[in-house]
C-alpha cells in the first residue's frame, strides 16, 4: 500500500491527516489544496479518493506535488545514478549554485548538486520530478534544523560531529552524507509512494492566481502560512527555487498584521466556486481565533473543530497547551 514518504517539512500536517479527512464536509470530489506545503493533507485526500488539486507557490513544493499527487505511475530506477552527466553542463550549474557555497554547504557539495541538477535535465515529465524531489529531501537532510535560513557557522559548528556528539549525544552523522547517498536511502520509499488515483493535477501559483483557474471544487483546503508562529517558508525552502530559477513572487500571509485582510479577499474570490472551505489553524496563531471566526461567517456558515496537538520545534515539543483548529465554512448559508 503506497505511503506518504519523509520530506521534512515545517508544520507539515502528516500526523495530523487522518483527523482532517474524517472532519471533511464531504466525503467524495474534487479539493483543491491550495497551499500545499508538503503535500500530506494532499497525499491521503489522494489516498481516500479524493480528486485533488495541489497548488503552492514554493517550486521546492510543487516538486513533491508532481512527483506524489499528479504522478500515477512513473518511478525511477537505480541505473539513474549511472547516468553520464555533461561535463561542461555540471560546470556551468556548479557556477550558477555557486551562491551555496559556504552559505548552505561546502564547495565540493555544491559540485556534486550541479552533477545532480544535470542529471535531471535528462529525466522527462514526472519522473523528472521525482528525482528533484529527492534531491530535496537530501538538501533538507543535510542541513541542521532541516531549514535553509541557518547561519553558515551554526551549520558548520552543527556538522562537527565531536561537537554534536558533545552537546547534543548525538554524532549527527547524516550531516555529512553525500547528497546521493541521501538519495539512494530514500529511493524505494519515494517509489513506493507513487501510485494512480482520481485524475490529480499540481500548481505551482500564488493562492489568488489559482482560483482563476479553477470553475467549481466541492471543497477548498487551506493550510496558509499560521500567523504569529514559525512561518517563514520562503527562508526555509526558497533557495531551492532560486536554484531553478523558479521563485515567484506572491501574496504573504505570513503577517499577523495583514492575515485577516488578505483571507477575507481570497475567500471572496471563492464566492461561487466552491461548497465548502476547510481552513487549518491553531490556538496560538495571532490574529485569534475567534476573529478569524468573524470574518467567515460573511460567507455562510461555521463549524470549528478542535483537536490538541503539540508541534515538534527543532527537536524539541513545544510546551505550550494548544489545539489544533478545523475551520469548516459552508458558502453561502
Amino acid at each position: 500500500m503506497a505511503k506518504y514518504p519523509k520530506v521534512n517539512y515545517i508544520g507539515n500536517k502528516e500526523k495530523l491527516v487522518n483527523w482532517i479527512i474524517e472532519e471533511m464536509p464531504v466525503k467524495k470530489g474534487t479539493v483543491l489544496d491550495i497551499f500545499a506545503g508538503g503535500c500530506s493533507v494532499s497525499y491521503a485526500l489522494k489516498a481516500n479518493g479524493y480528486s485533488v488539486i495541489s497548488n503552492d507557490i514554493l517550486y521546492a513544493d510543487y516538486v513533491i506535488a508532481k512527483a506524489m499527487i499528479e504522478n500515477e505511475d512513473k518511478i525511477l530506477g537505480l541505473s539513474v545514478f549511472d547516468k553520464k552527466a555533461d561535463e561542461a553542463r555540471v560546470r556551468e550549474l556548479t557556477d550558477k549554485f555557486s551562491f551555496l557555497s559556504e552559505r548552505l554547504y561546502y564547495r565540493e557539495e555544491v559540485q556534486e548538486l550541479g552533477k545532480l541538477a544535470a542529471v535531471s535535465e535528462q529525466l522527462k515529465d514526472n519522473e523528472k520530478y521525482l528525482f528533484l524531489a529527492l534531491m530535496r529531501r537530501a538538501m533538507i537532510r543535510k542541513l541542521p534544523y532541516s531549514r535553509m535560513n541557518v547561519p553558515w557557522n551554526q551549520i558548520q559548528k552543527l556538522r562537527d560531529e565531536d561537537y554534536s556528539y558533545k552537546k547534543y549525544k548525538r554524532k549527527r552523522a547524516y550531516h555529512n552524507q553525500s547528497f546521493e547517498s541521501h538519495m539512494r536511502e530514500n529511493f524505494e520509499e519515494y517509489n513506493a509512494a507513487v501510485f494512480q488515483g482520481q485524475d490529480c493535477k499540481a500548481y505551482h501559483c500564488d493562492a489568488f492566481e489559482m482560483t482563476k483557474k479553477i470553475d467549481h471544487v466541492d471543497v477548498v483546503y487551506m493550510d496558509p502560512p499560521y500567523p504569529s508562529t514559525m512561518n517563514n517558508y520562503d527562508a526555509f525552502y526558497g533557495l531551492f527555487d532560486e536554484m531553478f530559477d523558479k521563485k515567484k513572487q506572491h501574496t504573504d500571509f505570513t503577517r499577523k498584521a495583514d492575515f485577516l485582510d488578505n483571507m477575507d479577499r481570497l475567500i471572496q474570490k471563492l464566492v461561487g466556486k466552491t461548497g465548502y472551505v476547510v481552513l487549518s489553524q491553531n490556538t496560538r496563531i495571532r490574529p485569534e481565533p475567534e476573529e478569524i471566526e468573524v470574518m467567515l461567517t460573511k460567507y455562510g456558515r461555521v463549524e470549528i473543530k478542535r483537536k490538541k496537538y503539540n508541534y515538534q520545534v527543532t527537536g524539541k515539543e513545544n510546551k505550550n497547551s494548544s489545539k489544533e483548529l478545523l475551520f469548516i465554512l459552508e458558502m453561502g448559508i
